[in-house]
């Protein structure tokens, strides 16, 4: 703008003094930048109406007064990178193929010095490098600038990279941030940076030696309250003292001063990086020399994937085979083992190393584990994905081994699992059961009616349908896994012989296991109904029925309902019953004899109904208790009450 322009403006009251400094700026093919509209160009200014014509991205031609293009407006010059991409885009694509820390140079100058991965990835993809090229350039231009002393590289990805005015080696700066860090967890993660770049330091132990004493100080003043970090920082020092050619002899007695300060030693090295609880399995053994190989099998049960597999080829490795193959056959057979030892079970049972280990448990006792685990992992761990259902699922031959020499009944236990699992969906069990029939054919009779071995399928209201699943979804996701949690605990109590929590949770345990087996299979075998295609020509189940008691002159009325229906004060039994054994299909006018106790009685039948018109009346079923092994009431059949 022009000296008059402005002063035309500061005389309307358009602009105060304040403003002069950038209105001066401000002309016709002027670059700026706006907080909320974007890149754009000046493209005119209207004196008599005060306000500039801008050309914004997507809004072209915008009309802004000059008091608040001033105050909204940042000019760019024109070493911008975003002028440069409209004036000067084909000399930026040549410099991202040929020079990219010139380019680089031109993008941090332009963010005043520094600027995150993202912004730089903006300001430059995909007008100067392509999309499908970015990450191969920006992987180059990374490597490329931490050989450079003009650029400072972040250690993590939301901190800037920086460009300096003048070269500094790259420990330089983390020295400086080694000495401002308040304690160990931050001191250590500069020792890591300092590690990954020990090849390009000048002189290693001028460099590195009063690190490791800050180390060593902070790892005496630490290992009580931290113990994780403790442990890492006198891995990290201890390379840095190889580095630098120093011995630490008092390295065995500080990770075991730490190790003996820890409560629960399967926390601690869960807590530990992957890569680094490997380092202290030696460890343990030496701190605890009489108890370490009972501690690292109680490890495994809650140990992820990867330590599983470390602690098992520690054991085998130190002698302790057989105490590994009987803990695993032990906490298959209780159902004490997690998803994550099952999962390490199934992928290492083809590996050799661990042949003679694993061998003795692939039966049906581990399939019946993996079934188990995975409704256990649907109920409580909360994971979107179960790994261990994954792995069963995706592995054609694994059911097939487990049971490939398996007692008949044993195999038709897991179909039946399989059958009622809830946390594995219908595709998958359907075909999970076709790879046990491929190899044992009468398990065919389970998916088919009319088979030799099938058991009578017997019905049931949905009610206590729906109270069945419901003990049984109560039996597997919470007093199963409290169980056998109490029976963990227990074990840890000492001496079995003499423990009697252990012995009462093991009863428990066979207690659950027999309900669970024995609901199974009335599930598996049962037919859920509302009762409405029940006719009212005959008895039968889903009907009232009213009896003229011919024996002791009396009127009685039944509703004979599903098999665990019965409630004797409102009339209901179930059609399994002697009662309504001797009722079944009998017709109006016709008569019956049946036995209650010692007491004989002669009834006819003068009135059947629908149970579904009279629901609102009786009442819905109600759940048999107890229930006997074959499925009938135990309890004796409802005595005849008055009308």
């Amino acid at each position: 703008m022009t000296d008059d322009q402005i002063q035309a403006l500061l005389d309307d009251g358009k602009a105060e003094a304040r403003h002069v400094g950038v209105l001066k700026k401000l002309d016709s093919g002027v670059y700026c930048i706006h907080r909320s509209w974007g890149f754009g160009k000046v493209a005119s200014f209207d004196p008599i109406m005060g306000k500039f014509q801008i050309d914004f991205r997507g809004r072209p031609g915008h009309s802004m007064e000059a008091r608040y293009a001033a105050e909204s407006l940042e000019i760019l010059p024109a070493e911008h990178i975003l002028v440069q991409k409209v004036t000067r885009l084909d000399t930026l694509k040549q410099l991202a193929i040929g020079e990219p820390l010139q380019l680089l140079r031109i993008v941090l100058g332009s963010f005043g010095g520094q600027g995150v991965a993202d912004s730089i990835a903006a300001a430059l993809c995909p007008e100067v490098v392509a999309a499908a090229d970015w990450k191969k350039w920006w992987d180059g231009a990374k490597r490329a600038m931490k050989k450079d002393p003009h650029f400072g590289v972040p250690a993590k990805k939301t901190e800037p990279f920086v460009l300096r005015d003048k070269p500094q080696r790259p420990e330089e700066e983390l020295l400086r941030s080694f000495a401002s860090a308040v304690n160990l967890r931050q001191k250590l993660q500069v020792a890591e940076q300092l590690l990954r770049i020990a090849d390009q330091l000048p002189d290693v132990p001028t460099v590195l030696g009063p690190v490791i004493h800050a180390l060593s100080d902070e790892i005496e003043a630490s290992s009580h309250r931290d113990p994780i970090t403790t442990l890492e920082a006198i891995w990290v020092r201890d390379e840095l003292a190889g580095l630098c050619g120093h011995q630490t002899p008092h390295t065995v007695e500080q990770i075991h001063e730490v190790i003996r300060n820890v409560r629960h030693l399967g926390e601690l090295l869960q807590s530990l990086p992957s890569a680094k609880q490997k380092r202290l399995l030696p460890h343990l053994r030496t701190a605890y020399p009489d108890t370490w190989h009972d501690t690292l099998r109680q490890v495994l049960l809650s140990a992820d994937v990867k330590l599983v597999g470390d602690i098992i080829e520690f054991l085998i490795n130190e002698g302790q085979i057989d105490a590994v193959r009987a803990f695993l056959d032990r906490s298959i057979r209780e159902q004490s083992a997690v998803g994550d030892l099952l999962l390490w079970i199934c992928r290492s049972r083809n590996q050799p190393a661990f042949a003679e280990t694993i061998g003795p448990v692939l039966n049906v006792r581990l399939a019946s584990a993996i079934l188990q685990s995975i409704q256990r992992g649907q109920t409580e761990t909360g994971r979107k994905k179960n790994l261990l259902l994954e792995y069963l699922v995706n592995d054609p031959t694994l059911l097939g081994e487990l049971l490939h020499e398996t007692d008949i009944e044993d195999v038709r236990d897991i179909a039946r699992k399989l059958l009622l699992h809830q946390a594995i969906g219908e595709i998958d069990r359907r075909s999970l059961l076709a790879r046990i029939i491929k190899i044992h054919p009468p398990i065919q009779s389970l998916l088919t009616s009319g088979g030799e071995t099938r058991q009578q399928t017997i019905t049931v209201s949905w009610e206590s349908l729906e109270q069945r699943k419901a003990e049984y979804d109560e039996l597997v996701s919470k007093r199963i896994p409290a169980n056998t949690r109490d029976i963990t605990i227990a074990r840890s109590y000492g001496d079995l012989r003499e423990n009697f929590e252990f012995k009462a949770a093991k009863e428990m345990q066979k207690v659950l296991m027999a309900r669970k087996g024995e609901l199974e299979l009335m599930l598996a075998n049962s037919r859920g109904t509302d009762f409405a295609d029940a006719k009212g020509d005959a008895v039968g189940i889903g009907t009232v029925v009213t009896l003229t008691d011919l024996t002791e002159n009396k009127t009685v009325r039944y509703a004979i309902l599903g098999a665990w229906d019965s409630d004797v004060d409102r009339g209901i039994i179930s059609y399994q019953t002697t009662l309504a054994q001797a009722l079944l299909n009998k017709k109006v006018g016709e008569e019956a004899d049946f036995e209650i106790g010692d007491h004989r009685h002669h009834v006819g039948v003068e009135k059947i109904e629908r149970y579904v018109d009279l629901k609102s009346e009786i009442g819905p079923p109600c759940i048999v208790r107890p229930i006997g092994a074959g499925g009938e009431s135990t309890s004796a059949p409802a005595a005849p009450a008055s009308n």
